[in-house]
């Protein structure tokens, strides 16, 4: 796994730690449910962050006459085009981690497992090698 796709573990990871040890009261709800992206979205999201992450650390993308582009700004165009795809906003991607985080963190960890078990079904086809190289996520 690359750094750039650990580093967004990390955070999911210990954004949903920091939160579980000091869980509001649902009446002071960060999110309303009615903000949140539903689960498809949130997967389909997730999965493209990933791919786009992978593609850049490994150079296969590159924004041509924009060599002074890091490739944390790459990855940011690629971000709001993926937001721009499923009609959301970076924001509202946020919020909604939020609300997962806060009100239902086990459908989240079932979304990043289906993530995951996208990325092993690819990893099958294409190379036919997935119990080598297959990701493994721990249960929370």
């Amino acid at each position: 796994m690359n750094s750039r796709v650990a580093s967004v573990l990390l955070f999911v990871l210990l954004a949903m730690l920091m939160l579980s040890c000091s869980m509001p009261n649902k009446q002071e709800q960060l999110v309303p449910k009615d903000r949140m992206l539903d689960e498809e979205t949130m997967e389909n999201i997730f999965y493209e962050m990933h791919v786009a992450d992978a593609m850049v650390s490994l150079h296969i993308v590159q924004v041509d006459g924009h060599t002074s582009l890091t490739s944390y700004k790459v990855d940011s165009l690629i971000y709001e085009s993926i937001y721009d795809k499923y009609d959301c906003t970076r924001e509202s991607f946020e919020e909604s981690v939020l609300w997962y985080i806060q009100n239902d963190i086990e459908t989240l960890r079932d979304i990043y497992e289906r993530v995951v078990e996208r990325f092993n079904q690819n990893i099958a086809e294409i190379g036919g090698q997935a119990d080598s190289v297959a990701v493994k996520i721990n249960t929370l």
